[in-house]
């Protein structure tokens, strides 16, 4: 059992682990401290300092990757876009082969710029 993200002409499948983990790069490419108060989150309580300093510091867009629900919804057409043009700015780095191909993609999947469904 695992993610399925598909705009209905490409799909994109992996574990749940794994999203969770190139989501965490992904903060960490934008920003270190980003990064470890994102990672944090997965595991610990945020303090409400670390929660403000999340929220003023992350773009609409990235916010919206980082944090939408890995179970099942969508993201739309207009919000893919923002998205996408987020993560192309971004250089993660991935400590597995797989992870660094499943990102890459995602990227493919979002530079279509249709709406994704998470299943």
């Amino acid at each position: 059992m695992g993610l399925l993200l598909t705009n209905g002409k490409k799909e994109v499948s992996l574990g749940y682990l794994g999203f969770g983990w190139i989501r965490q790069e992904v903060a960490k490419a934008y920003d270190l401290k980003i990064g470890e108060i994102y990672k944090k989150s997965y595991i610990y309580d945020l303090t409400n300092e670390e929660v403000d300093y999340f929220n003023k510091n992350v773009p609409k867009y990235l916010d919206k990757f980082l944090c939408h629900s890995d179970c099942d919804g969508y993201i739309s057409k207009e919000d893919v876009k923002g998205i996408y043009e987020e993560l192309i700015k971004l250089k993660p780095t991935f400590s597995n082969d797989n992870l660094k191909n499943k990102y890459i993609d995602i990227l493919d999947l979002f530079s279509q710029e249709e709406r994704i469904d998470f299943y």
